[in-house]
């Protein structure tokens, strides 16, 4: 039997190993081998994370009491900001609702103020407690006024004549037949009904015509039957156009 040479016998073992770690590297992995370097790959990706926790934590441990100082004024400087930021975050929302509320509650005196003036110029349609005076015989253009002057003073917010509404600069005039002329309108000419309404407190409207010497007597002593009756609300419906502003 022939003797291989210490060197053919190095050859050949390497030969082996080389194919061997082949067979390692290019065979097909077994199912326990996929499981095995899956848990390896799990293992080291924890290992990772608590390196990192660890380290973290040994950063805290191992500074210095002026770094741990300095962290902490850098953290309460931070707070600082936030509070303020906060604070004028509220500041400035109080505000935007206080602006608000004041807008709204300016449009609604507008508002409120237009209507009183609608009312008073006869613009606008106006109900409310007040009373209703039925004139019946030969009422004269004079015996009206002198009836819408006593309202006026008994405080009436708005009053009306048959059809026609009456305001401060509403004429009374007697046409050249006799007719009962208001605000340009003849509502009437001598005998016939004429009614006022009238809008404020209704007592004091309707003490107002009855008083001694006033509207309800000069009434009666010419001959005028005159009906007052207090009412929790009336309307006063007719308008006059408003004006146009030049």
């Amino acid at each position: 039997m022939r003797q291989e040479s210490p060197a053919a016998q190095q050859l050949s073992d390497a030969n082996v190993g080389w194919r061997r770690l082949r067979n390692v590297l290019f065979a097909k992995p077994s199912r326990d081998q996929l499981l095995i370097a899956v848990l390896c790959a799990v293992l080291g990706f924890a290992v990772v994370q608590q390196v990192s926790i660890v380290n973290s934590d040994e950063v805290l441990a191992t500074a210095r009491s002026e770094d741990l100082v300095q962290i902490l004024d850098s953290l309460d400087q931070r707070n600082q900001r936030l509070d303020s930021e906060l604070a004028t975050l509220k500041d400035t929302k109080a505000r935007l609702e206080s602006g608000q509320d004041a807008a709204a509650t300016a449009a609604k005196e507008r508002q409120v103020r237009d209507a009183e003036l609608g009312i008073l110029a006869g613009t606008l349609a106006a109900q409310g407690p007040g009373v209703v005076v039925t004139m019946t015989g030969p009422v004269t253009s004079s015996l009206l006024l002198d009836a819408v002057q006593e309202l006026r003073d008994a405080g009436a917010e708005a009053i009306q004549i048959n059809q026609v509404r009456v305001v401060a600069q509403t004429a009374f005039e007697t046409g050249a037949n006799d007719e009962v002329v208001v605000g340009g309108v003849t509502i009437g000419k001598g005998s016939g009904t004429y009614r006022l309404t009238a809008i404020g407190d209704s007592a004091t409207l309707a003490s107002s015509l009855r008083i001694p010497g006033g509207v309800v007597e000069s009434a009666r002593t010419a001959g005028v039957k005159v009906l007052i009756v207090e009412k929790s609300e009336v309307k006063v419906s007719a308008v006059l156009p408003a004006k146009k502003a030049d």
